[in-house]
């Protein structure tokens, strides 16, 4: 009986026999520690031979090209002649072919490749240990339950660190293009993009969406002329959101909905279904009604607010910025939607905590990238350190695997560790998994 799995981009093969089941791995996995483990193949040997006849003599590995899963640019001589070009790995290689690929690496003969001109394209064969690559099967395939964080735990700080840092950057860069995406829409108003990013940072992930659109309608500019009376700006934001329309109606609520009415004539703003917001087992402090309001009363009451999210270095500074207290109606009175939930007056640590790691940080420091400010981007990191890491569960995954969590620089990256590689089974292409590799290839006597 066999059964396979997939997994991102490579399949797994379990036979069962007598009473047990064994792995057969796959040429892709194979093909993958080839790519990877190549400028060590390369520097450990002055020649190798070609599948066929011939051999090959490498001067230059090349740089890896991890998207096309290649390494181009490599300088190689094949007997005798000196060629420049891409080197490809195993099956993977069919894929990458041009006039420029030199050179085929595969763990085992297989049929030649040719080019896009129709030329055969040397093969050279490496083998891999076998004891390697159920090693890093099985690296794969626990790549979900955290397999790497009991090695990420037991590493030296300073090597664990520099890893991490490594992971911070690249998740600083992700964010970083959600930002200049928000930026271009925004028509490259750096007050508008904050205050699209701080709407989407409140919604998480249930609601990013419509908060998104909900400030892209109802925009900061309109806020800013309304912000004289905050029963305008809450009108502009709830009855954008459309939620006034499930609201059942008393004397204040019906003056909201007719300021809406001059608001929408005066701005040409069409409101958003009630539909569109996932409401059902919110929590009641994170429901959109409450949180619009809480934007509502940080919007219109910060002055300059770009200037202040710039200026914060501190968890303390964070706290102040988001200290806006709903007063009036809403101190007194429930959420008109018949559940009887109260406004929370403030905005809590803990949420505003998430605001400052999800929409403050990313603005810095992809403010301080495009206006070339280096020393906003270093106050962006430093402000992340000084706040606490997340408590979800791929942190507490991550925790409970032995590996220490100090701040939000850590559990941002150990987020982009799990999101990005963990999640992908990219075993072979991830920093921490790479180091776990070369150890184990080591430990097989392949490097």
């Amino acid at each position: 009986m066999v059964f396979v799995v997939l997994q991102s981009d490579f399949f797994v093969i379990f036979t069962f026999s007598g009473g047990a089941f064994y792995a057969v791995i796959t040429d892709m996995v194979y093909d993958d520690i080839l790519r990877f483990m190549w400028p060590d193949t390369a520097a450990k040997t002055d020649e190798m031979e070609l599948h066929g006849g011939g051999s090959v003599r490498i001067y230059r590995v090349g740089e890896e090209d991890a998207a096309g899963r290649k390494y181009v640019g490599a300088e190689l001589e094949i007997d005798g002649v000196r060629r420049f070009g891409d080197v490809v790995f195993g099956e993977g290689g069919a894929s990458s072919l041009t006039r420029y690929t030199a050179l085929h690496v595969v763990h085992s003969p297989q049929r030649f490749l040719m080019d896009d001109e129709g030329r055969r394209i040397p093969q050279a064969v490496v083998s891999v240990p076998q004891e390697l690559a159920g090693s890093v099967e099985s690296l794969r395939m626990g790549a979900g339950g955290y397999e790497c964080g009991v090695w990420l735990g037991d590493q030296p700080a300073v090597r664990r660190i520099g890893l991490l840092d490594r992971l911070l950057l690249e998740r600083m860069e992700r964010k970083c293009r959600d930002v200049e995406r928000v930026f271009d829409a925004s028509d490259g108003d750096w007050a508008q993009t904050l205050y699209v990013m701080l709407f989407r940072a409140m919604g998480g992930n249930r609601n990013r969406e419509p908060y998104m659109e909900l400030a892209a309608r109802a925009t900061y500019q309109m806020v800013l002329r309304e912000r004289s009376s905050m029963e305008l700006v809450e009108a502009l934001l709830l009855g954008t959101s459309g939620l006034l329309e499930d609201c059942y109606y008393d004397d204040y609520i019906r003056l909201l909905g007719e300021h809406f009415l001059y608001l929408a004539r005066k701005y040409g703003i069409t409101p958003m279904m009630p539909g569109q917001w996932e409401r059902s087992g919110v929590r009641a402090q994170n429901k959109p009604f409450v949180r619009i309001l809480q934007l509502a009363s940080f919007a219109a009451r910060r002055d300059f607010m770009f200037n202040s999210v710039v200026a914060c270095r501190s968890r303390a500074d964070v706290h102040a910025l988001f200290d806006t207290e709903i007063k009036g109606y809403w101190s007194v009175n429930p959420i008109p939607d018949g559940e009887g939930v109260r406004c929370p007056g403030r905005i809590g640590a803990q949420k505003a905590d998430l605001l400052a790691i999800n929409a403050v940080v990313p603005v810095m420091f992809s403010y301080g990238a495009a206006s070339g400010k280096a020393a906003v981007k270093d106050a962006a990191l430093e402000l992340l350190a000084s706040l606490p890491a997340e408590d979800n569960y791929i942190v507490r995954g991550w925790g409970g695997m032995g590996v220490p969590v100090a701040n939000a620089c850590d559990s941002q990256a150990l987020i982009q560790l799990k999101n990005e590689y963990c999640a992908k089974g990219e075993c072979v292409s991830c920093r921490v998994g790479r180091c776990i590799i070369k150890m184990k290839g080591k430990a097989f006597g392949f490097r």
